[in-house]
């Protein structure tokens, strides 16, 4: 399983097993923002077998250039308001997701 993106100056895929644990990523960076789609093409090509659909994975994190890459809990009192909220936000897109955990993300 992967999830392929681009970010900033960025492309990236990560990969997980079957249980949606992560296995590594590969992160490249681009000079020129322009070709970043490009760059996403050519890391989706040197993967084997590939297919496109849902991925259900667990929290990952990795660091590269100074950036954080990963899904990452931040459950918590996110309104000041003393309530509990389990969220989980994937960097560096900054996309939060929360219950019912079904793919949908708030920006």
């Amino acid at each position: 399983m992967f999830l392929a993106s681009a970010w900033d100056h960025h492309a990236y895929v990560h990969l997980f097993d079957r249980d949606g644990a992560y296995r590594r990523s590969t992160i490249r960076r681009v000079t020129d923002r322009a070709a970043l789609d490009e760059a996403v093409d050519g890391l989706l090509a040197d993967l084997p077998g590939k297919s496109y659909g849902d991925i259900a994975v667990q929290l990952f994190q990795t660091h590269q250039d100074d950036v954080t890459f990963g899904l990452i809990d931040e459950s918590g009192d996110r309104a000041g308001d003393g309530s509990h909220v389990d969220w989980v936000e994937l960097y560096p897109d900054r996309l939060g997701f929360h219950e019912p955990w079904d793919g949908l993300y708030d920006t």
